[in-house]
């Protein structure tokens, strides 16, 4: 059992990826339109499967290499009877790689049949998808073969006098040696020099050329993963200085304090352990910092493009609207106007302290109460085309105008609002709040409340799509943690004896394995935290988003708090085996 725990990660990532082909069938041949909104969810869907599988792919390379560390005695004494360097790598290769198809083949044959009892919920079931099903064991043999190969040919460099050691920790050392600082420093140096670069351009460019976006999202993707290549070469150095940060409330405690040693006594380990949960968390944090951050633009550019419940077109009476029941009918009237000679653009009269939702209006630069005549009310996005912000004075169709302020996601109805002295035509419609049914007949009538409610909804479920499939990629990473700790678990027997046989009693001693489990979690969730915040406002300046960021402080703790549950869960299974240890047998089982 325990050479399968290294691609018990690869399995649910296959199991994953499976699904995802799966569920895309159903959905084509359950749902009636197969709107491009499909197409794009299932994008995002095949975004963060590669996301999970190279997780699976880390997991299975920090479990390999503990697997491998346990079995040192055994491959020395393979060394000792003549077996070469080449010969035992080419071994554990085929060993890694013919458990890893195994673990692929199972995933996907588990995907397949949770897949056929999907007619129970309704839905048209799947068909058989072979050459998807063949591409993701495919894949996930070549996951497999790539995680095994460094481990492998690391543990095959074992010298024969190995087989004379008893020592039950192999993986003790925590120096990385000059060739690897050197690389870690350039990566992380690397890294910040491209986050710098990027927040420069992207904040100094209002007017950006044709494909800047792009170019700067591909330096901040580049720029993460030198920061997470950074990581993981510098890990085990950083393991220890880390630990003593974090670790200062626990040292209170015998159990935090033996939970401490535990953890950075083998800081190789926890450091590619908790590399991996940094990944997961840093995803899940930049997400909800950016949804936090686009929820809020949202909601200004949805309270500029739907003011109201209803918009009514057409001359209006706003007694008749009024005694039909409406509320809040504000009519307006619209303009066509060309701003310093060169941006021509739809203007209204529309006064914004009346709306509703005038609380989702962001306002940049500038009140809103300085409104009046010969002043004007752009948007952002349109102040910063002219380069302007309020105070500055521009020409409106020959007319002097003074910036009053600029809002950011929009103006209701138009690209500005003009002060209604400045307007000179009839009323062409009014905004309104009530059920639509109450307009009386002849006017024509537009429920601005239901487009609304349309576009929250779907940037909800999508929201909620990443965050989901990404604590998938945590729960491929928890198993990691519970998988580390399990292996840990049986190389410390001897260990786990000692502490019983000086007292430790049973239930300390899971308390002190769940608790190891649980700082693998905390210290990859303060890593990823450190990463996952900056990145986000990377991104979000790379995308020309013009709203400030906005960090989710409540989800961000849950996050954390919801981490270290799970790994401190998945310690749960070895606590309880390590506890049912007898002290005599412990004390003389040989590592």
């Amino acid at each position: 059992m325990k050479r399968f725990l290294p691609v018990l990660s690869i399995l649910i990532a296959a199991f994953f990826a499976c699904s995802t082909v799966l569920a895309k069938d159903i959905a084509e041949r359950s749902l009636a339109v197969r709107a491009a909104r499909l197409v794009e969810v299932f994008a995002l869907l095949g975004a963060f499967v590669t996301v999970a599988m190279i997780v699976a792919a880390l997991v299975s390379t920090s479990t390999f290499r503990i697997v491998f560390a346990q079995r040192m005695r055994e491959l020395a004494l393979l060394r000792a009877v003549g077996a070469t360097r080449g010969r035992l790598a080419r071994r554990l290769v085929v060993e890694g790689t013919a458990v890893g198809l195994l673990a692929s083949i199972a995933g996907v044959g588990l995907a397949v049949g949770a897949g056929q009892l999907v007619p129970l919920a309704g839905l048209a079931a799947p068909g058989l998808p072979l050459t998807p099903a063949l591409v993701v064991v495919a894949g996930s043999f070549v996951l497999t073969t790539l995680a095994v190969l460094a481990p492998a040919w690391s543990a095959a460099k074992v010298s024969p006098l190995e087989a004379l050691r008893t020592s039950a920790v192999q993986d003790s050392r925590s120096g990385i040696g000059r060739p690897r600082w050197v690389l870690g420093i350039l990566m992380a140096a690397s890294a910040g020099v491209l986050l710098i670069n990027v927040a420069v351009d992207g904040l100094a460019t209002k007017q950006r050329p044709a494909g800047m976006t792009d170019e700067l999202l591909l330096r901040t993707t580049i720029s993460g993963a030198l920061a997470f290549g950074a990581l993981i070469t510098l890990g085990p150095a950083l393991i220890s200085p880390v630990l003593r940060l974090i670790s200062i409330p626990l040292r209170r405690s015998t159990i935090g304090t033996l939970a401490v040693s535990g953890v950075g006594g083998a800081p190789r380990r926890a450091a590619s352990v908790t590399a991996v949960v940094a990944l997961g968390v840093s995803l899940i944090i930049a997400t909800l910092t950016g949804a936090n951050t686009l929820r809020g633009l949202g909601k200004a550019e949805l309270a500029g493009a739907y003011p109201a419940d209803l918009e009514i077109t057409g001359p209006v009476d706003v007694q008749a609207l009024t005694a039909a029941g409406l509320t809040d009918v504000l009519p307006y009237r619209r303009t066509e106007i060309t701003v310093n000679g060169r941006l021509t653009m739809r203007a209204t009269d529309l006064d914004l302290t009346k709306l509703r939702d005038l609380a989702d209006f962001e306002v940049d630069t500038g009140s809103l109460a300085d409104m009046g005549p010969h002043k004007i009310v752009l948007s952002t996005c349109t102040a910063n085309g002219l380069g302007v912000t309020a105070g500055s004075q521009v020409d409106v169709n020959g007319v002097r105008m003074t910036v009053a302020a600029t809002v950011f996601g929009g103006v209701p109805l138009g690209s500005a609002l003009l002060h209604p002295s400045d307007v000179d035509s009839e009323p062409v419609g009014a905004l309104a709040n009530g059920a639509a049914e109450r307009v009386p007949a002849g006017y024509d009538v537009e429920s601005l409340a239901d487009h609304r409610l349309a576009q929250e909804n779907w940037f909800t479920t999508l929201v909620a799509i990443a965050i989901g499939l990404l604590f998938l990629t945590m729960l491929i990473a928890v198993v990691g943690v519970g998988s580390t700790t399990a292996l840990s678990v049986l190389e410390r027997t001897r260990e786990s004896g000692l502490l019983r046989a000086i007292g430790l009693t049973r239930k300390e001693l899971g308390r002190l394995i769940t608790t190891e489990a649980g700082l693998y979690g905390i210290v990859g969730a303060l890593i990823g935290l450190a990463i996952g915040v900056p990145y986000a406002w990377l991104a979000i300046i790379s995308l020309g988003v013009e709203w400030p960021l906005q960090v989710p402080v409540v989800a961000v703790g849950v996050v954390v708090l919801v981490l270290a549950a799970l790994t401190a869960g998945a310690g749960l299974l070895p606590a309880r085996r390590a506890a049912r240890v007898s002290p005599v047998a412990a004390l003389h089982s040989i590592q």
